[in-house]
């Protein structure tokens, strides 16, 4: 009798730990990957909060490149009670998918996956015409209501005098200010944009007696040659020189 009250106490206890530890257990928080192409070494930083690291821990990390595991790592404990990064030689070509998968040894688990770039390469310059603005009349480039459609979808009365054409630019290298913007109506050059620092854009005056719907297109293009467009229809109507 006296045994039994032993046992049931002890299977009391273990099943209120495990109970206990299954609550308190939970999937990774959070993992970022970063990829050194030069050194083919994958960095995975995992945030896991666990007060006892050697029970409640990330047992286990596989990597994949396009979809093939490369790499199975297994742990009996993390090395840290919240975030902490593991460091693994990786074979990867620009281009590569990269995919991390890490598994808590009671329950969950978190993926990552990044594309493997090239540190050197630079991107064309991001363009977008913000004046005038899609779908809209404007008197003079000044907006003043939704374009009911009838002519064209973006209308431009008065030319764009008051408030020019803007083009808003953003490069990975170059700043905006850097940047040479050209606006062109059906392919024929109107001119360089100018920086306005005010406003954080390039803008140029598109005036002139005309009738008619028009291509604009704003090319930007930043210090190493890279070069990207944006353009619209507008219909445009104006007889002031």
């Amino acid at each position: 009798m006296k045994y039994r009250k032993y046992i049931v106490l002890f299977l009391t206890l273990a099943f209120s730990t495990v109970f206990a530890m299954q609550a308190l257990a939970h999937p990774p928080q959070d993992m970022v990957l970063s990829y050194d192409l030069d050194t083919s070494s994958l960095d995975v930083t995992i945030t896991h909060n666990s007060p006892a690291s050697s029970a409640h821990y990330i047992n286990q990390i596989d990597v994949f490149v396009n979809d093939e595991l490369v790499l199975t790592q297994e742990y009996t404990s993390q090395p840290s009670t919240t975030t902490w990064t593991y460091t693994y030689d990786i074979e990867a070509e620009v281009g590569d998918v990269i995919e991390v998968t890490a598994y808590c040894n009671i329950q969950g688990q978190i993926s990552r996956s990044i594309t493997v770039e090239d540190p050197n390469a630079d991107n064309p310059p991001v363009v977008q015409i913000t004046n005038p603005t899609k779908g809209y009349f404007h008197f003079s480039g000044i907006r003043l209501f939704p374009s009911i459609g009838i002519i064209g979808e973006t209308l431009g009365f008065g030319g764009f005098r008051l408030r020019p054409v803007q083009v808003f630019v953003e490069d990975d290298k170059d700043e905006p200010e850097d940047i040479e913007v050209k606006i062109f109506i059906d392919d024929e050059e109107l001119g360089t944009a100018a920086w306005n620092n005010a406003d954080g854009v390039h803008e140029l005056q598109w005036t002139g007696p005309n009738l008619g719907t028009f291509t604009l297109k704003a090319t930007a293009e930043d210090s190493f040659g890279n070069i990207n467009s944006f353009e619209m229809e507008v219909w445009y109507f104006c007889f002031i020189p």
